[in-house]
C-alpha cells in the first residue's frame, strides 16, 4: 500500500500509549503494524534514509492469549557510532513528511541528552552506541512514520513499567532502568514492576515522554488497537504494549461535548479497581462477585492470568462509581485475598435507557430498552423476572424467553 492509500480521515488522532508491560522502539512499531501500518508504506519511507543492510520482519505472535506483532529489524553488519549531528542530518536529507522529520530529530535529540548527561559530556560529543545503529534509526523514525501514517497529533501514555534486575550491553551490566531511562521518565509517571529485566528501553522511553502529554485524554473515541510484543518473554506478562488510536471530539464553547450529546449517549465517570489473584477458592470469586454488585458495582468481571510461579490466576475488575470507590475497595480487601489494589478513573459512554413492562399468560415481564438519537436500538428482557418466573412456574428459561420476545415483536417501543 503506498503512502496516499490512507485507510484513516485526516482528521484529529489521538494516540494512547498503554504500557502496561513496558516500551521499546520496536515494540512501538510491531503495535503500528498490528494497527494497520503497511509494512510496504514503511519500507519505502524508511528507503530514503541513507541506510544499508537491513530487513524488516514482523510475524504475528501469541503471549498469554494476547495476539500481537513482534517487529526486528535484522541486520548484516552496523558497528556505526554515529553522534547526533550525523543522525540529525540524515534524516533533514531524506524525502520523508517535514512533521516526521522534527518528531524523530526531537526524540533523537532528547535521547542524546540523557546520554550526555549520563556520561558528563556535551551533546556534540555522544556517540549513540546501540541506538546510532541501524536498528535503533529505524525504529525511531518508523515509528514518526507510523504516527504520520495515523493522522496522529496528540500523544498520551500509561504510567510505564520499567522493569527491574539487571541488563547487560555495550557499557558492561548496569541495573534497570538504566542512568539515560532515570533520566528520561523524570517527572514522568513510573512503575519499577517485579519483573526482572529492561521493560522500558531508552528508546522506548525517549519515544514516549518526547512525544506525550501528561494530562488526561480529551473527549474521544477509540477506534482501534494494536498490540506489538517484545523480542523477550518473562514469566508472568506477555510482554506487550498495546497502541490505542482514538478521534478526538471538540467541546463546544459552553464546555460540553456536543458531538457525544447529538450521537445519543451520555458520558459519566467511573473507577476501576483491579487486583490479580492466585491463590483464592472458586467459589468465593462467585460470592464476592454477587456481594460487590448487592453494594453498588456497576459490573465486576474476571480475566484469566498466567502468573508468577506457573500459578493460574483471575485478575478482579470492577467498575463503580467515583464516589465508590474507596468504600469498594474495602470490600475487595475484606472480602477476597489481594494484598493490593490498582485503581484508576475512568470515563464511559451509556445510552439513554428505560424500563418497562409488559404482560405475558405468565405474568409481568421488565424490558430493557437502549436508545440512540431517540431510537430504540437494543431491547432484551429483563434476565432477573425471567428466572423467577420460570423457577415459580418450573418453565424452562429458555422457552420462556422466546416465548416473550415474540411478545415484544409485536409491541411498539418507538
Amino acid at each position: 500500500m503506498q503512502g496516499n492509500n490512507k485507510v484513516i480521515d485526516p482528521s484529529e488522532r489521538s494516540l494512547y500509549f498503554d504500557a502496561f508491560n513496558g516500551v521499546s522502539g520496536d515494540m512501538v512499531l510491531g503495535a503500528l503494524i498490528d494497527l494497520g501500518l503497511p509494512i510496504e508504506h514503511l519500507t519505502e519511507e524508511l528507503a530514503s534514509l541513507d541506510l544499508e543492510g537491513y530487513r524488516l520482519v514482523a510475524n504475528e505472535v501469541e503471549r498469554q492469549g494476547i495476539r500481537g506483532i513482534n517487529f526486528q529489524v535484522q541486520t548484516s553488519s552496523d558497528h556505526s557510532h554515529r553522534g547526533f549531528s550525523k543522525i540529525q542530518n540524515l534524516i533533514q536529507k531524506s524525502r520523508m513528511n517535514s512533521q516526521v522529520k522534527e518528531r524523530a530529530i526531537a526524540i533523537f535529540r532528547r535521547l542524546g541528552q540523557a546520554e550526555a548527561k549520563v556520561h558528563g559530556v556535551s551533546l556534540e560529543e555522544v556517540h549513540f552506541h546501540e541506538v546510532g545503529a541501524v536498528d535503533s534509526i529505524v525504529d525511531i523514525v518508523g515509528a514518526c512514520i507510523g504516527f504520520e501514517y495515523f493522522g496522529v497529533e496528540r500523544f498520551y501514555s500509561s504510567p510505564l513499567v520499567l522493569g527491574g534486575g539487571t541488563v547487560t550491553f555495550s557499557h558492561g551490566t548496569w541495573p534497570v532502568p538504566t542512568p539515560a531511562t532515570v533520566d528520561l521518565v523524570d517527572g514522568f509517571p513510573v512503575l519499577l514492576g517485579t519483573v526482572q529485566g529492561e521493560l522500558t528501553t531508552p528508546t522506548g522511553a525517549a519515544i514516549v515522554t518526547t512525544l506525550a502529554e501528561q494530562t488526561e485524554m480529551s473527549t474521544c473515541i477509540f477506534e482501534r488497537s494494536g498490540f506489538g510484543a517484545g523480542d523477550g518473554e518473562f514469566e508472568g506478562i506477555p510482554n506487550m504494549l498495546r497502541l490505542l488510536l482514538a478521534k478526538s471530539l471538540e467541546p463546544d464553547e459552553s464546555g460540553s461535548d456536543t458531538s457525544i450529546h447529538r450521537s445519543g449517549w451520555e458520558e459519566e465517570e467511573v473507577c476501576v479497581l483491579e487486583a490479580n489473584i492466585d491463590d483464592m477458592d472458586a467459589q468465593i470469586f462467585g460470592h464476592f462477585m454477587e456481594l460487590a454488585i448487592s453494594e453498588g458495582a456497576l459490573d465486576v468481571y474476571y480475566t484469566p492470568l498466567h502468573m508468577k510461579k506457573n500459578r493460574p490466576g483471575l485478575m478482579v475488575s470492577l467498575i463503580c462509581h467515583s464516589k465508590d470507590h474507596k468504600r469498594l475497595a474495602e470490600l475487595v480487601f475484606r472480602e477476597t485475598t489481594t494484598l493490593g489494589i490498582r485503581w484508576s478513573p475512568w470515563k464511559r459512554w451509556i445510552l439513554d435507557r428505560e424500563i418497562r413492562q409488559i404482560e405475558t399468560e405468565y405474568g409481568s415481564v421488565g424490558i430493557k430498552i437502549g436508545r440512540f438519537e431517540g431510537r430504540a436500538i437494543s431491547i432484551v428482557p429483563e434476565y432477573e423476572d425471567l428466572k423467577k418466573i420460570a423457577e415459580a412456574q418450573e418453565i424452562p428459561l429458555k422457552e420462556l424467553r422466546q416465548k416473550v420476545l415474540e411478545k415484544m415483536s409485536d409491541k411498539d417501543y418507538e
